[in-house]
């Protein structure tokens, strides 16, 4: 079961034999309370992966047509976890190769077209994608540059940026988790990179309000742990006496915590089988045609 904050702290006050409150600002030691609760929550969420932290979300533009392959990571966004961009260049088709083609034999079906649809942007390290865009040659009528100004953490600095204005992004990397800035954009198409065209997979910040009524975003099973952790430690800084039996009650919500870590988002064991059938997509699981049991 769910419990606000207020019933975190009367839970707590009450194993310390205090004094009852009706909400968490009646007393100083109410307060000293929820601030552990509040402490002991953000420890726990550094230690595990939560899904309920992530959700869709859209990178903020530049706006600039100077500096159009440069975008900005939403306040409240802790982690990028993936990134497409959406290909509206219906016209634009991949290059083929014409080694080896009998072009006296006419196809027997039709030759498919690219439709619009988000493609995957690889998102690299900044070593290696500023290699890769020292790599194009300035000379080229396809390659452009801006400077890249940077201050956010106090060291100011100005470097040049190479990109290709002609292709749909393919990587990107990310700078002191707030720049974003890509390979190439598609002029015909837009002239910056456009934020209703990313969609990506981040992981939110929580918030924690010292309020009465809220209730900390963990699933119902986490909410022991909680209680137990914060009461250990309130128990240590308030009483300096350790509780043994909230100690233990943590360890084993830790234990199940990471038994249940190891099996979600994972392919069952008969997907993890080698396949040693013919090659082709019908003697394997979608889970392997995929990649993602790699």
């Amino acid at each position: 079961m769910k419990l606000t904050l207020l019933n975190l702290t009367q839970n707590i006050l009450s194993a310390l034999s205090s004094d009852e409150v009706n909400s968490i600002s009646d007393t100083t030691e109410s307060l000293q309370v929820a601030e552990i609760i509040r402490t002991t929550y953000f420890n726990i969420i550094s230690r595990i992966s939560i899904p309920e932290f992530e959700q869709p979300i859209q990178l903020d533009p530049s706006l600039d047509p100077t500096i159009p392959v440069l975008m900005h990571v939403p306040e409240g966004i802790n982690d990028l976890k993936w990134l497409k961009y959406f290909n509206s260049n219906v016209n634009a088709s991949p290059t083929t190769s014409t080694h080896g083609i009998n072009v006296d034999i006419s196809p027997s079906f039709p030759t498919p077209s690219s439709a619009p649809g988000y493609e995957y942007v690889t998102i690299l390290p900044p070593t290696q994608f500023i290699d890769m865009i020292n790599g194009f040659n300035p000379l080229d009528t396809n390659v452009d540059s801006f400077t890249f100004t940077d201050n956010i953490r106090g060291f100011p600095g100005s470097y040049v940026f190479y990109y290709k204005d002609n292709k749909q992004p393919q990587y990107c990397t990310i700078i002191n988790n707030y720049y974003v800035v890509f390979d190439s954009f598609d002029e015909i198409v837009d002239s910056t990179l456009q934020a209703t065209k990313t969609f990506g997979l981040g992981s939110i910040i929580p918030i924690f309000k010292m309020e009465d009524s809220f209730i900390p975003n963990l699933a119902e099973e986490q909410f022991p742990l909680l209680l137990n952790e914060a009461k250990a430690l309130a128990f240590f800084e308030l009483k300096q006496s350790a509780h043994p039996k909230a100690e233990r009650e943590a360890n084993r919500s830790w234990s199940s915590i990471q038994k249940d870590k190891a099996i979600i988002n994972r392919p069952t064991y008969f997907d993890q089988l080698p396949n040693f059938g013919r090659r082709g997509y019908a003697g394997t699981s979608y889970f392997k045609r995929m990649g993602w049991d790699r």
